[in-house]
């Protein structure tokens, strides 16, 4: 797995390399570890990496310029902003990364983001198939925002397109169950949890890129939507 560290300060950069080479150790992961600076030198290359270490506060380019443009080349890519500054965090949650990581690192805080972040990793190259009478569909799980009951079939919504499919909604929810990042906010609806921007007892948003739609929560699923969604986040 390809991993980029971009941050102004070495000893976060070598606190990083540390904890990585220790997981990867601990474990069959390896990694491929790039290292930069600053945000100027990656800009003007196409580097398509899995995982990145991005400090908000550097010379030139911030961090959150970095972000927008490794997300242009891999829109799948696991982002941890590592920073001591607060005042960019709603800028940053906007771009849907990861984690957040202040200064200095913990370390059993980074065992616990990257144990999450690697078996999202792994389940986010994952598909599933989806048969529609003579259709078949193969779509990866992370791109799917969310599950509805229509006309008694289930819809699954994903970023660039809507299917149809056959098979129930309880098919559906035991199926994407053990990938861990859906829950469900209403009877009729099953959400991914990494697109999830805001919510309150009544209602969600979900965002991608500039678009947003609002979905319901009832009050029966609110409780354990909530659970889910902070476990998936990691609090």
């Amino acid at each position: 797995m390809n991993v980029l560290i971009c941050d102004d300060d070495l000893k976060i950069v070598q606190q990083i390399k540390k904890f990585l080479l220790k997981l990867s150790k601990q474990s069959t992961y390896n990694f491929d570890i790039t290292c930069f600076s600053n945000g100027d030198s990656i800009l003007d290359k196409q580097i398509k990496t899995d995982f990145a270490f991005i400090d908000i506060e550097m010379p030139g380019v911030n961090g959150l310029s970095v972000t927008k443009h490794l997300q242009t080349l891999n829109p799948n890519i696991i982002v941890f902003i590592v920073t001591s500054f607060q005042g960019y965090l709603d800028d940053a949650m906007d771009l849907k990364v990861f984690r957040f990581l202040s200064k200095p690192i913990d370390e059993n805080r980074f065992f616990r983001s990257m144990e999450i972040a690697l078996n999202l990793y792994k389940q986010s190259t994952e598909k599933i198939v989806l048969d529609y009478f003579d259709e078949c569909h193969n779509i990866f799980t992370i791109d799917i925002l969310y599950l509805t009951i229509e006309n008694r079939k289930t819809k699954l919504v994903t970023k660039t397109q809507e299917f149809i499919s056959n098979k129930k909604f309880d098919y559906w929810k035991s199926h994407l169950k053990p990938y861990g990042y859906f829950a469900q906010s209403h009877y009729s609806y099953l959400v991914n949890l990494r697109y999830v921007s805001d919510f309150n007892k009544t209602q969600l948003n979900i965002k991608v890129d500039l678009k947003s739609e609002t979905l319901p929560i009832s009050q029966r699923n609110y409780s354990n939507f909530k659970k889910a969604y902070f476990a998936y986040i990691g609090v």
